[in-house]
Formats: structure tokens, C-alpha cells, sequence
């Protein structure tokens, strides 16, 4: 007995201690003496909505990830990546600050206020060290809307996917190749309403001429796990779309062999959240902390330093490791918060003891539980609903599925008052109001949350609006105060499933 309470009392002091680490990001970074990749460019790949278990380099059965695993095979993959928020926005928010989604004031879903402008973004540190730097993404929840495009000397969206903005990605690259700069190349290819086309739906064991896209598949009267055979095809279309992505990834990685590009380029990809697929009981993203829709894939690719895999199994946040990471591999100074992977990277550091992970919508809505927050260990995992006052916990080594809660008495549920009081301390930075219109605002809270309950897409998979809705920002403008929604982005998140 003397020996269980000795091990519950380190639980509670580790975890503190890291809560509190985590609570004063540090002002500056430790540097190696020499970088392991000085001035290199850096592509940052966010694989919108992939959830690890559905790539071939962290063991899928199915092929769904060809190129991204040829990369895999050559850089160093982190095995347990666990995302710090479920949805688009304050995920990507957090990889762009290195701060925590509530601490941007972005967590909750519907999002109705866009990033603050009052901390530093990885872009803005880039261009300060004399980077060109552009994004090129599938626009929705990481549009220059919500202040996405601060920092970027271009920020642009041609549609929805990888293969609407690849060309106007690989011209700006063959612009800027005799310089370093970075590039932020996002797509929503495995979002809802996972589009594809007859080559991937042939790949994943569907007709090649099966509907373009799963538009209906987790709407309000369709949340409901009551088909095995029908959850078996929605999974191969989510598939589909995966290997979709995949091949517009392709295509930028031999555009980077052809332009001898590999040898000075830095990649990290990564996604933002999975997906779900009613393990829970629940389909789509947003609501809820379990491991499907947290546990993301995330690799490195260091030019001259990886000639085969080198797979990491350590526990790491996925999203709020991206810019510091980065930014200590090229060598370029810097004070952004979050953390860093540079020692696990040099073998100083095998894993984080705990990840802290959190979201945040209305109670009831589509079956949400309201706040909860998530402390992860090596070996158990506790998530709080804050709005009911209960707990779950799990034994991660014996139930990595969470399907069974441990009971009340169990040690792991000593860390809920250190996961409250971490969560407690993260007060929201100052940030411009941006209110939703009352329509706007009554479509979001009735909306069904993802991607694929809008308006068909086009043929190509572009939005319904075609490529005359595309938006390209030119030279960003930071800091510019939005009143309201655009009637553009409104349409938008429609053609994504969002505000219906």
C-alpha cells in the first residue's frame, strides 16, 4: 500500500511540474552550436484530418499513403504525436504560434473570433531572418479571415485541396529556390466529405465509379453507428481521400527531387486531428479528446541526416512543437513559445512525460459534453469534462482503445487537479473582437461540424463556387480588424459541411 501511494504522489509531482514548465513557455531557445540544417528552406505539409492509424508508415494494412511513406522512409517519424486540439483552427493556430488553442482564445467551436495579433507567428520570425515565405491552402477555418496570412508575403487558396493550389505552389518555389524560404502547404483532401477520384477509389476496394464523395455520411439524423457494412465503406471513401491527398503530396515531393531541392529543404508533416468513426460512438472531429482524433502522424525530413527511417516512440504535442522545432533546425534565433523536438531529434531526450490536449463546444450540441481537457502519459491518459465535473481514465497499455474507464479509485485520477489548475492558467491573450452576424451565428450553432454536408462539389472537387471563389491574398496584411464574416467564407465553410 505504502509503495502504491509513493508512486501516486510521484504521478501528481511529475505532472505538475510539467504543467508548470508548461505554463511559462520559455523566452528563448537552447541552440546546438552547429544547426543541423543552417538556412535551409522548410515546408510545413498539414495533411487536413488524417488520423495515424490510416498511414502506411504507422502500420496501416491499406495502401493509402504511398509518397508520404516513401518520405517516412527517409525522415524521422515521431510515433506518438498527439495533437493539441480536434478541429482545423485552433490546431493550426497552435502549430503557427506554438501556444496553447485557449491561450489564442480559439478553442471554441463555432469559431467566432479570429487570432490574436499580439503574439509572435512562425512566419513573422521566418521573414524577419530574410525568408520569402507563402502559404497554400484549402482556405475554410486557416483563411486569412481569421489572421492566418499574418507574416506571409503571399497567402493564397485556389480550392480545397492539394491539387487546386500544386501549381501555383511549385511556380513560387521555382521563383524563390535560390533563396531560403518557407512554405506552408495545407489541404482538406481527407476532410468530409472525403472526395476522391475512380484511381484511389480502386486503390481502397470501391467501384471506380462509386459517387465522387460521402456529402450525407454524419449529419444530424445520420450519427448513428448502426451499419457495419456501411461504416466499413464510409472508412474505404475516408481512404480514398487519403490516397487522393497523398498523390498531390507526390507531386510537390518530385517537383522537390527535379529543382535538387531535397538536398537544402526541411519538411515536417504533420495533420491538425483525425477523424472519428463511432469508436465512441460519435463520427467526425470537434467534441471529444479520444485517440482517433488526436493521434497524428509526424515526420521530419532533414537533408544529409536521415539515409533510412529512424522512428521515435516517444510521447510528443504534435501541434505545439511545429514552429520551435523548425525554427532550432535551421539555426535561426528566435523567442516563440511552445517546445522543442531538437533534443529527441539529437537523442538527448527519448519523450515528453505528459501532453496536455483540450476543446471546447456547446453542451448538447450533436452530443458534446462541453470543455474537456486531456493529460496523456506514457502509459495513462485522463480527460475532465469541466461543464459536467467528471472524469475518465485510461490504461493505455492495456486498453489503447479507451473503451473501458478505470475505476474511481485508480491513481491515474490524482492528475485532475493538476489538469484543471494547467488549464486553469492559460488566459486568453488580448485579441480584436470579430462577433458573428446573427444569421451567421444561428447557422453555426446548428451546423454539422465538418466537412461534407454542403453543397456538392464540383467534378475536380473544388468548391461549388469553382475557381472564381479563389482568393489570393498577395502581400498579407497584419492586423486588419474584420467586423464580420465574409459572405465568401460564409459559402466557403458551407461547401466544407460547416454553418449548415
Amino acid at each position: 500500500m505504502a509503495n502504491v501511494l509513493l508512486r501516486a504522489s510521484a504521478l501528481v509531482v511529475a505532472a505538475f511540474a510539467l504543467a508548470l514548465l508548461y505554463m511559462r513557455l520559455p523566452e528563448s531557445v537552447a541552440r546546438t552550436d552547429r544547426p543541423l540544417c543552417e538556412r535551409c528552406n522548410v515546408i510545413l505539409i498539414s495533411f487536413d484530418t488524417v488520423r495515424a492509424d490510416h498511414v502506411g508508415s504507422y502500420g496501416y494494412e491499406r495502401a493509402t499513403t504511398p509518397n508520404v511513406d516513401a518520405l517516412a522512409a527517409k525522415s524521422i517519424v515521431f510515433e506518438r504525436a498527439i495533437a493539441q486540439a480536434p478541429w482545423t483552427l485552433p490546431s493550426h493556430a497552435a502549430m503557427l504560434s506554438g501556444l496553447y488553442p485557449s491561450r489564442l482564445g480559439v478553442l471554441h467551436y463555432p469559431a467566432s473570433r479570429v487570432l490574436s495579433d499580439q503574439n509572435t507567428v512562425l512566419p513573422e520570425v521566418f521573414r524577419a531572418a530574410g525568408y520569402a515565405t507563402a502559404g497554400f491552402t484549402g482556405g475554410g477555418f486557416v483563411s486569412e479571415h481569421y489572421g492566418f496570412n499574418r507574416g506571409f508575403d503571399i497567402y493564397a487558396t485556389r480550392g480545397r485541396h492539394y491539387e487546386h493550389n500544386i501549381d501555383t505552389t511549385l511556380e513560387w518555389i521555382d521563383d524563390h529556390k535560390r533563396s531560403p524560404f518557407f512554405l506552408f502547404f495545407h489541404g482538406y483532401d481527407a476532410h468530409r466529405p472525403y472526395y476522391s477520384k475512380p484511381a484511389d477509389k480502386t486503390e481502397m476496394g470501391l467501384p471506380a465509379d462509386a459517387e465522387s464523395e460521402q456529402s450525407h455520411f454524419c449529419l444530424r439524423d445520420d450519427r448513428e453507428d448502426t451499419n457495419s457494412d456501411r461504416r466499413d465503406k464510409i472508412v474505404r471513401y475516408y481512404d480514398a481521400a487519403i490516397h487522393h491527398g497523398d498523390r498531390g503530396i507526390g507531386v510537390l515531393l518530385e517537383a522537390l527531387e527535379r529543382m535538387h531541392l531535397m538536398e537544402n529543404t526541411v519538411i515536417l508533416l504533420t495533420s491538425d486531428h483525425g477523424e472519428e468513426f463511432f469508436e465512441h460512438g460519435h463520427c467526425d472531429h470537434v467534441r471529444f479528446l479520444y485517440n482517433e482524433s488526436l493521434h497524428v502522424p509526424y515526420m521530419i525530413y532533414l537533408p544529409g541526416q536521415t539515409v533510412s527511417a529512424r522512428r521515435i516512440p516517444g510521447l510528443i504535442p504534435a501541434s505545439i512543437s511545429v514552429a520551435r522545432t523548425v525554427l532550432d533546425i535551421v539555426g535561426i534565433e528566435h523567442a516563440m513559445p511552445g517546445v522543442t523536438l531538437l533534443p529527441m531529434i539529437e537523442g538527448k531526450q527519448k519523450a515528453f512525460p505528459v501532453v496536455y490536449s483540450e476543446a471546447d463546444s456547446a453542451p448538447g450540441q450533436l452530443s458534446s459534453r462541453g470543455r474537456s481537457i486531456a493529460i496523456t502519459k506514457n502509459e495513462i491518459k485522463l480527460i475532465s469534462y469541466t461543464d459536467e465535473g467528471t472524469d475518465e481514465a485510461y490504461n493505455l497499455v492495456e486498453d489503447p482503445g479507451e473503451k473501458n474507464p478505470l475505476p474511481e479509485k485508480n491513481a491515474a485520477y490524482l492528475m485532475r487537479q493538476t489538469l484543471r489548475e494547467w488549464a486553469d492558467a492559460l488566459r486568453p491573450l488580448p485579441r480584436p473582437a470579430v462577433e458573428l452576424d446573427d444569421a451567421t451565428k444561428a447557422a453555426a450553432m446548428d451546423d454539422e461540424d465538418s466537412t461534407g454536408n454542403g453543397e456538392r462539389e464540383d467534378d475536380d472537387g473544388s468548391a461549388p463556387s469553382g475557381k472564381d471563389a479563389a482568393k489570393t491574398s498577395g502581400k498579407a496584411k497584419p492586423g486588419a480588424k474584420r467586423d464580420k464574416m465574409p459572405e465568401e467564407l460564409k459559402k466557403d465553410l458551407k461547401s466544407l459541411g460547416y454553418l449548415q
